[in-house]
């Protein structure tokens, strides 16, 4: 029977809990960068949103009355002005 110096054993025991932290610190980036990566959108995606988008903003201003439609240009050139007055400052 051969005996292991004692410290031999405790640099093996130490040796091992630093594997075994380095391994889930592995693991745990390992499993979000998979999360990560299939959850980021294609370009594909992103495009068909805002292609979405704009289809949504088309028929919003088709919809619009008349009336409407002057009151929302009238608050659009408000804020400009605001925007104008603020940059001018």
């Amino acid at each position: 029977m051969v005996a292991e110096p004692v410290f031999q054993s405790n640099i093996n025991t130490y040796m091992k809990k630093i594997l075994t932290q380095y391994l889930w610190i592995f693991l745990i980036v390992l499993i979000l960068a998979v999360i990560s990566i299939s959850l980021f959108p294609d370009k594909k995606n992103r495009l068909e949103f805002i292609e979405e988008e704009i289809k949504k903003v088309e028929t919003k201003q088709k919809i619009l009355t008349e009336k409407e439609k002057e009151l929302e240009k009238l608050a659009t050139e408000k804020d400009w002005e605001q925007v104008d007055k603020d940059s001018n400052k």
